[in-house]
């Protein structure tokens, strides 16, 4: 199954989704970490992901996007990687220009992740370490180490026996590079923390009309007092205004388009009563949607 058909009914959780999509191979997988190689041709946008375990997505050609759950975007372009707390609600967008998508994932066992901590020296004073969730990385050792694993490849040498080694390896090579941000970022994945999923990209969506604030809460990743406010920043409204307001463009796009019957459309919207649905529509266009279908 390509990547698009999959993520038209799921968020693609990651590693485990993987193996199911034509677009990614598996490179190697042993003993809780694993390589996967990516290779897209065509443009692939809007792909909402989940990341199980800490990982590394390496642009190797073409260039990707990346939107975190705070609406922030980085883009990736060959030769730059972006490392990834475990625990992380992303959306990936490609759109090809003049070449295809070809990128590394590397996911990293969480006891893996442990002993390199255990290895590193005591830290410096961390008062002006970020404690960001992702971390940027583009330097050519990094670059020289997936040049190396393509090399392995070309020649068919296996990696089962030596991949704890070489991860081990890149983790050195990102500390070298990153220092003390990346001892940061690993400490914070081991906490696992619960993930938020990025509200504009979620409620751009109008299947979600149907679901209550509640339900939206739960959807999102977040309390309902956190979802509030984190939506309220973000729209300067409440929720429950910009629910109303939603399922009332919504429904006037389906009553416009003349094809499904008002129950039908309440339903679609969210209203499991027809007179409230009916009620509220003619409050928010001044006329109900029957009257309005008939001049249509």
């Amino acid at each position: 199954m390509e990547i698009a058909s999959y993520c038209q009914q799921h968020i693609l959780v990651i590693p485990q989704a993987l193996g199911a999509l034509s677009d990614v191979s598996k490179v190697v997988s042993c003993d809780g970490s694993s390589l996967y190689y990516k290779d897209l041709e065509q443009d692939l946008v809007d792909v909402e992901f989940y990341t199980n375990q800490l990982c590394l997505v390496f642009v190797e050609k073409g260039s990707e996007t990346l939107t975190s759950w705070q609406n922030n975007q980085v883009a990736l372009t060959a030769g730059q990687g972006i490392l990834l707390c475990q625990g992380q609600n992303l959306h990936s967008d490609f759109v090809k220009c003049t070449q295809d998508l070809k990128a590394w994932l590397v996911f990293f066992d969480k006891a893996l992740v442990e002993r390199f901590l255990l290895s590193l020296e005591v830290g410096v004073n961390k008062s002006n370490v970020s404690t960001e969730s992702t971390l940027i990385v583009e330097h050519q050792v990094v670059a020289t180490f997936f040049q190396q694993l393509s090399g392995y490849l070309e020649h068919e040498i296996r990696l089962e026996n030596m991949l704890d080694c070489k991860l081990t390896e890149l983790l050195h090579l990102l500390y070298a590079v990153c220092g003390e941000e990346l001892r940061a970022l690993l400490q914070m994945s081991e906490l696992a923390l619960p993930a938020k999923r990025n509200l504009y990209r979620l409620l751009e969506q109008d299947h979600v009309l149907k679901l209550s604030v509640s339900d939206l809460a739960k959807l999102s990743g977040r309390s309902l007092s956190g979802f509030q406010r984190d939506f309220k920043q973000l729209y300067t409204q409440s929720p429950k205004q910009w629910l109303i307001k939603k399922r009332m463009e919504y429904a006037n796009r389906l009553v416009s388009q003349g094809q499904m019957c008002i129950t039908n459309v309440a339903l679609e919207v969210g209203y499991n009563n027809v007179s409230h649905f009916i009620k509220a529509y003619k409050s928010t266009f001044g006329e109900t949607p029957k009257q309005q279908a008939l001049k249509t």
